[in-house]
């Protein structure tokens, strides 16, 4: 069905009309979108029983329901839009126009978006640097304590020390 889009194609419908447009669209259930529709229908004379006579009508933008789709054949292809003519490569090359306005320079903030004035509201930029481990004393004491020294085995520390993890034995002592 794919293959047909854009075609002009001929639906004949379950009550023996035709409906002739532009394939838009279709779905799973065979439900069409006709464009620039137009029907064909057939009508026997009063006079004559011999004679038919084909009304047309043109209905325009048609969505047609898949039940009720007999056929559907192409009629035309789609049609071929209008060419452009091929145009030689000239000499040079295509470059936009320069409008007099040098570009903004990017280095900088715009005006009331840079942050606050120096020395107005906010610590200094040294401060707002982030730290080196390597400034601490190791086992966790604060910055300018000094470490403390290696304990003795067996040995209890000091007050205000910590000790070893609990459930750890001092080193040397046998584990039972």
């Amino acid at each position: 069905m794919a293959q047909w889009l854009d075609y002009r194609v001929r639906v004949t419908i379950s009550d023996a009309r035709m409906l002739v447009g532009t394939f838009m669209a279709f779905d799973k259930y065979m439900n069409v979108v006709l464009a620039d529709c137009e029907e064909f229908r057939k009508i026997k004379s009063k006079g004559r029983k011999d004679e038919e006579k084909e009304v047309k009508r043109t209905l325009g933008f048609v969505v047609l329901r898949g039940e009720t789709i007999v056929s559907l054949m192409a009629e035309a292809p789609p049609p071929s839009g209008p060419k452009k003519a091929d145009i030689t490569p000239g000499p040079g090359r295509g470059q936009v126009a320069g409008r007099g306005m040098p570009a903004a320079p990017l280095s900088s903030a715009p005006a009331g978006l840079a942050g606050p004035v120096r020395g107005v509201g906010g610590p200094a930029q040294i401060q707002m640097q982030p730290k080196t481990a390597a400034l601490q004393a190791p086992g966790g004491m604060p910055p300018g304590f000094p470490s403390r020294p290696p304990g003795m085995p067996g040995m209890v520390p000091p007050p205000g020390m910590p000790g070893m993890p609990p459930g750890m034995p001092p080193l040397g002592m046998p584990r039972y």
